[in-house]
C-alpha cells in the first residue's frame, strides 16, 4: 500500500510552500522597489515643477526688461531732466494711442542717465538668453509630463514585477534631467577596474542647465581614461586649445547635438579647469569624440583631435559658479 505524498497543516506540500514562499518574496520586492521608484519620481516632478515655475518668472522678467528697453527714447528724456536724488522716473508712453505712466523706479545715490543705460544693458543681457529659458521651460514641462505617465504605469501595474519596475525605471532615466534623478539608478559609466588604492573615477561630474552630465578629467591618466574608456564615440569632447587642461565629455544622446546653452556650459567648464582660468575669453576646441585620437608613445593627456571646431567662450562668473555648484561626488 503506497504512502500519500507530505501535507503542510495548510494542505500543500513542502516543494509547493517553498515555491509560494519565493511568489511572495518576489512579490514584496516589486512592492518595495516600486514604492521606492514612485517615491523618487514623485520627488522629480515636484522639483521640476519647481524650476518650471522658476523659469517662468526669468521670462516675466525678460518680458519686463525688454518693455523697457522699448521706452527707451522716453527714458531717456526723462532721465535727461531728472533733477540729483531722484527716487524714480514718470514715463508717459503713447505707443497705444492713448497715454500710460509708467514710473521707472531709481536710486538716488546715482545718476538717472547710468541707471537707464545700466537697464538696457540688462535687458541686452536677458534678450540674448530667451531662447535658452524657453529652452529649459519646454524640457522641464516635457519632464514633468513624462514623470506623471511612469507614475500613472507604475499604479496600474497589478501585480508589479521586476522586469517592468526595471523597464520604467531604465525609460526615466533616458528621459529625466539627471540633476533630478535622485533615488532613480542611472547609467553610471563603466570604469575599468583598478588597484583599490583607487576610490574615485577618473572624473568630475557635473550638470548643464538642460540637465545633460559633463564630465571633467581629474589629471593626465585620467583624462586618458574618460576619453577612451568611459565616453562613447557620439558624446562631444572639449579641450582648452592650445593650453594644457582637462579632457572633457559632454554626455549627449546618440544622434542629438549640443543645443547652443550646453555647448556654453561645457565649454565655460573646459575653461575653468585648464591653465586659461581666469582669463575672460577663452578658446575651446570641440569635437566628437570618434575623431579624437591618442599617438603612438604620446604621453598621459596627449592627444589628436580630428575635425574639430572652436568656440570663443566669454567667461560669465554667475554661470560658471552655477556650474561648479551642481559637482555630484560618484567615486
Amino acid at each position: 500500500m503506497s504512502t500519500p505524498p507530505e501535507k503542510s497543516v495548510q494542505g500543500t506540500s513542502p516543494q509547493e510552500a517553498r515555491t509560494l514562499a519565493k511568489v511572495q518574496k518576489a512579490l514584496a520586492k516589486a512592492q518595495e522597489e516600486a514604492a521606492a521608484l514612485t517615491s523618487a519620481l514623485t520627488r522629480a516632478r515636484r522639483r521640476l515643477s519647481q524650476r518650471i515655475a522658476a523659469v517662468e518668472r526669468d521670462l516675466e522678467r525678460i518680458e519686463e526688461a525688454q518693455a523697457w528697453a522699448a521706452r527707451a527714447s522716453w527714458l531717456v528724456a526723462a532721465a535727461a531732466r531728472a533733477p540729483r536724488g531722484a527716487k524714480s522716473l514718470e514715463v508717459s508712453d503713447w505707443s497705444s494711442g492713448e497715454e500710460q505712466v509708467f514710473s521707472f523706479p531709481l536710486d538716488p545715490s546715482r545718476p538717472a542717465r547710468e541707471q537707464v543705460e545700466a537697464a538696457f544693458q540688462r535687458a541686452r543681457r536677458l534678450r540674448r538668453g530667451k531662447p535658452l529659458a524657453e529652452e529649459r521651460l519646454r524640457a522641464a514641462r516635457h519632464a514633468v509630463t513624462a514623470a506623471g505617465e511612469l507614475l500613472a504605469e507604475i499604479a496600474a501595474l497589478a501585480p508589479p514585477s521586476d522586469e517592468a519596475i526595471e523597464g520604467l525605471r531604465q525609460r526615466a532615466v533616458a528621459v529625466l534631467p539627471h540633476d533630478v534623478q535622485r533615488g532613480i539608478r542611472s547609467p553610471t559609466p563603466a570604469l575599468p577596474r583598478r588597484g583599490r588604492e583607487e576610490k574615485k573615477p577618473p572624473f568630475r561630474s557635473f550638470t548643464a542647465r538642460s540637465g545633460m552630465r559633463i564630465l571633467v578629467g581629474r589629471r593626465s591618466e585620467s583624462n586618458d581614461e574618460l576619453t577612451f574608456q568611459v565616453s562613447r564615440p557620439h558624446h562631444l569632447w572639449l579641450h582648452v586649445k592650445d593650453q594644457p587642461g582637462a579632457h572633457v565629455i559632454a554626455w549627449n544622446e546618440k544622434g542629438k547635438s549640443l543645443t547652443e546653452g550646453e555647448l556654453v556650459d561645457a565649454a565655460t567648464l573646459t575653461a575653468h579647469f585648464s591653465d586659461a582660468r581666469g582669463e575672460p575669453v577663452v578658446d575651446v576646441t570641440y569635437t566628437p569624440r570618434r575623431y579624437v585620437r591618442k599617438p603612438r608613445k604620446a604621453p598621459p593627456g596627449l592627444v589628436m583631435a580630428d575635425r574639430a571646431k572652436v568656440i570663443a567662450v566669454r567667461i560669465d562668473p554667475t554661470l560658471l559658479k552655477t556650474l561648479l555648484e551642481t559637482e555630484v561626488d560618484e567615486g
